[in-house]
């Protein structure tokens, strides 16, 4: 009997490694799969009349941004996502509700979130009250008196000698800087008293772009009497670069202007991709690239941009896009 015990045991051994190996082979056909799915399929979102396939967008991004790091965070309120260009991936970020919609009365509500200079954190607006928040979730109001918190206002993130400030409107009409560490310290960086709304100061800090409800100027800080009228009785969304350079949006919504901030001289123009247009601008951390949306109804269509050269990259929907770009490969 000995021989078919024997028989038995080898017969019930290679039934067990077949069918390690077979669950193994099922194993990574799984991973495959979840690979393809990744990489080929497009990103969903809701009211949403066309998708985007994640390969095209990566390899689109790899070659307008010649192989950067690069993140992009939006909302689809009430999520607020960040969105990474080199592999594609969209995420919801924790813990965080924004508001925003369509209409005029929603639109004014959207968090206009912008990224820190380490791309981790980022400033945004929720409930007319400005707060900090992570790519983990984690955040933090930031409280000061002077702020104009209000609806349609953007708060921006600045940093300069390894000091973090945010910059907006101020309740009077000024421009202010607030320590993000202590939010009791404040400096006023242009006290001229008629912005309203939207105000931005350019990355090397020696120049703010502002709108007054019925044109957009740019001055040197702290010296008003130097300020340039860059707009011709319109006033929209203006935007600041890390160089000497700022931006606005007239109102046909199919290009920005943009001009040198040291003399007032137009420099170019951003077109609109065919058939679209330009919706808030931002300018990301590097001044070569920025984003843009476009669409106030339903579909808010997102794109990255390649300044010196006007190329982009389709990378879907949401509201108040900002980038963040590695500056160096």
């Amino acid at each position: 009997m000995a021989p078919m015990n024997q028989q038995r045991s080898i017969s019930s051994g290679l039934w067990v490694t077949l069918a390690k190996g077979m669950i193994s082979f099922l194993i990574l056909m799984a991973a495959l799969w979840g690979f393809f799915l990744l990489i080929f399929s497009p990103i969903q979102s809701s009211n949403h009349q066309e998708t985007v396939v994640i390969k095209e967008m990566v390899e689109g991004w790899k070659r307008l941004s010649e192989n950067r790091r690069g993140r992009v965070i939006y909302a689809r309120p009430p999520r607020l996502l960040v969105l990474d260009l080199q592999t594609g991936r969209e995420q919801s970020i924790p813990h965080i509700e924004v508001e925003g919609g369509q209409g005029r009365k929603l639109r004014g509500l959207t968090p206009r979130p912008f990224f820190a200079p380490d791309g981790k954190q980022f400033i945004y607006r929720y409930r007319d009250r400005i707060w900090i928040g992570n790519l983990d979730g984690n955040k933090r109001e930031l409280k000061n008196g002077l702020m104009d918190t209000t609806k349609e206002t953007r708060w921006s993130w600045w940093r300069g000698n390894d000091i973090d400030w945010a910059v907006g409107p101020s309740k009077e009409g000024n421009i202010i800087m607030i320590n993000i560490s202590d939010p009791s310290i404040t400096k006023t960086i242009y006290n001229g008293g008629d912005v309203k709304w939207w105000c931005e100061v350019t990355g090397n800090g020696k120049y703010v772009v502002y709108d007054t409800g019925t044109d957009i100027y740019v001055t040197p800080v702290e010296d008003r009497s130097l300020a340039i009228k860059i707009s011709r009785r319109q006033s929209c969304r203006p935007c600041a670069a890390p160089d000497n350079r700022v931006a606005w949006l007239p109102a046909s919504h199919i290009r920005y202007h943009i001009f040198n901030a040291v003399n007032g001289q137009p420099l170019g123009k951003l077109l609109a991709p065919p058939n679209e247009g330009i919706y808030r601008l931002n300018w990301s951390n590097h001044p070569d690239f920025a984003v843009h949306m476009f669409g106030s109804a339903e579909n808010q269509r997102m794109h990255v941009r390649r300044i010196s050269t006007g190329g982009r990259v389709f990378i879907g929907y949401g509201w108040d896009p900002d980038l963040w770009v590695e500056s160096t490969n």
